[in-house]
């Protein structure tokens, strides 16, 4: 089973340096692993099986073109969930075995498509982190090389933070905005990939969410044979199939078979955790929609949010760093807070509070000290001590 896995080890792999949050993260790779895994266990067949067997009476035509037939052509089921089969000498299979007419008939072809959709929905949940790591060609990594440690590392020494102070200070702040309205964008498509998705398989599976509400509500509640009435309704394991073909007098002739669909033993768990799974997401991603629309419009949570990442630093001294920057320089700033080692953020941002205070590029070297760094939009080869 370890070689289901492998393929997953580079999404699944905590990285030093993150650009995105956790809801985020649960949409890009928790969502993309889990649909991932799913399509590679649906295609282990030394696992779980041939994905479909029939059984047919005497004939000319064989099983295993029986079988190839009733994959390709489709089985069906009876339309009516409410037959019921008792006996003494029969197990119940909940599937009408019996002449189904062909206007209760619910044929599925579904099965063969299952794979590709699961595999689809991956890619889908994956366009937006492509998109996002396409427009910010990885500047949050390249400006935290190095500075992530618990232990500030030896070459935090005066060039490298005058040179990422001054970048701070003097980059345009419209490009942090157009790098914030980005994300901002891929964001909300995460929330619409959800959506889509439930779209999707609901028209995929004729209605998949309405008709699975029951089962997955029995099968929370523990009422497995519910659960077993309700999901043979989308996912049976006994179907039906007809095999029309012409006889050796040319009279039309019929064989009839009785199809095992093994496979849909592993659907029925795959997609009954996929409803609950999507659902849950639709909720998370909605609440931080709203907390990052909270964020957007309220300057001082924005304030309180960097001030608690700088602590023990005053509010006083984040506020004139981000005196006149805009929000796309504190959204970049926060970032760099999320992900920096603390005492380098909190120089970063007594630089840039400096920096914006003064006016000019100045050095004050302390007593026994090293030069703090002060920055000035006009004159960066001039240093007063």
């Amino acid at each position: 089973m370890l070689e289901f896995i492998r393929p997953l080890q580079s999404i699944l792999q905590i990285k030093p340096v993150n650009t995105t949050d956790l809801v985020w993260r649960l949409h890009c790779r928790v969502t993309v692993s889990l649909l991932l895994l799913a399509s590679l266990l649906l295609t282990a067949r030394q696992y779980f099986g041939n994905p479909i067997d029939c059984v047919t009476g005497s004939g000319m035509v064989s099983s295993s073109t029986m079988n190839d037939f009733c994959w390709v052509m489709g089985t069906y089921i009876s339309r009516d969930p409410n037959f019921v089969l008792e006996s003494t000498d029969l197990v119940k299979i909940n599937a009408k075995i019996g002449h189904i007419p062909e206007n209760e008939r619910s044929y599925q072809k579904y099965y063969q498509w299952v794979v590709f959709i699961l595999a689809l929905q991956a890619c889908m949940f994956s366009l937006p982190n492509f998109l996002w790591k396409a427009w910010e060609g990885g500047r949050l990594q390249t400006l935290c090389e190095g500075l992530t440690t618990p232990i500030v590392p030896e070459d935090w020494k005066l060039p490298r933070k005058k040179k990422l102070i001054a970048y701070l200070v003097l980059e345009c702040p419209q490009l942090y905005k157009t790098y914030l309205v980005r994300y901002c964008f891929c964001m909300v498509l995460n929330f619409c990939n959800v959506l889509l998705n439930i779209f999707l398989v609901n028209v995929f599976f004729s209605g998949f969410w309405t008709n699975y509400h029951p089962a997955v509500k029995a099968l929370l509640s523990f009422d497995f044979p519910s659960w077993s009435r309700y999901n043979s309704q989308v996912f049976p394991k006994l179907a039906k199939c007809d095999f029309h073909f012409v006889g050796p007098s040319g009279s039309k002739q019929n064989r009839d078979a009785l199809c095992l669909l093994p496979l849909n033993v592993v659907n029925e768990k795959i997609f009954a955790f996929i409803w609950v799974w999507f659902l849950l997401l639709t909720l998370v991603s909605s609440l931080n929609l709203i907390y990052w629309l909270i964020v957007l419009c309220s300057k001082n949570f924005r304030l309180w949010l960097l001030t608690s990442q700088l602590q023990p630093m005053r509010t006083t001294v984040v506020i004139r760093a981000l005196q006149g920057q805009g929000i796309g320089k504190w959204f970049l700033v926060h970032q760099l807070c999320r992900n920096l080692n603390p005492i380098v953020c909190r120089e970063l941002v007594t630089g840039m509070s400096k920096g914006n205070n003064n006016g000019r590029k100045t050095y004050h070297t302390p007593k026994g000290g090293e030069p703090d760094f002060y920055t000035d939009p006009e004159g960066l080869d001039e240093v007063d001590v």
